[in-house]
């Protein structure tokens, strides 16, 4: 087995981890639904850490075949990336069931949009890791995008409810087009 496929299985480790804690929070949620006041911002943010996991894991294929010797830092950068979205996909939801009253719209505000500066570091190390790994021009539009995708979340952290909202769904449409426009179609 050569190199990257020891470091895939590390990162793709720590994704799949990601995607279970995720896909356990949105079932979590699912089960409150007759019992919990649910919020759709939350559940709309899962989403953009759903994608953005989904296509990092499509875009390591592609690693492979660009880095000819891989480096310690090289490989902390890829760890930081999946840590970044794990961290972001283990606090957006409620790690367990919801009980009698409980609001996931306080749950987001009081720990979820936590999710959110996770999200926007995991797209600042995107800037990077386009540079080192896919050899991206620092002008170019996949490094913009990320710049975008960088800024938004936060924004979202910041700001009130309504900005929450409306980084959401720009977020959640920037990430969409970035994976159609940019992602390899097949390998």
């Amino acid at each position: 087995m050569d190199t990257f496929r020891w470091i895939a299985v590390v990162v793709s480790m720590i994704l799949g981890l990601g995607v279970a804690r995720l896909l356990t929070g949105v079932v979590a949620v699912f089960r409150a639904r007759d019992r919990a006041a649910l919020d759709w911002l939350p559940l709309v943010w899962a989403a953009a850490i759903f994608i953005q996991q989904i296509a990092f894991w499509w875009s390591l294929e592609d690693a492979a075949g660009r880095v000819t010797t891989w480096t310690l830092p090289t490989f902390l950068l890829l760890v930081t990336l999946v840590l970044a979205l794990f961290l972001a996909a283990a606090l957006v939801l409620p790690a367990n069931d919801m009980a009698e009253g409980d609001s996931l719209r306080a749950m987001f505000e009081k720990d979820g949009r936590f999710a959110l500066l996770a999200l926007g570091a995991f797209n600042a190390v995107v800037i990077l890791a386009n540079w080192v790994i896919w050899r991206e021009d620092p002008l170019s539009e996949s490094v913009r995008l990320n710049v975008a995708l960088t800024v938004v979340p936060v924004a979202g952290f910041l700001g009130s409810r309504r900005i929450q909202a409306i980084a959401a769904v720009v977020y959640i449409a920037v990430a969409i087009w970035g994976v159609i426009e940019l992602s390899p179609a097949a390998y």
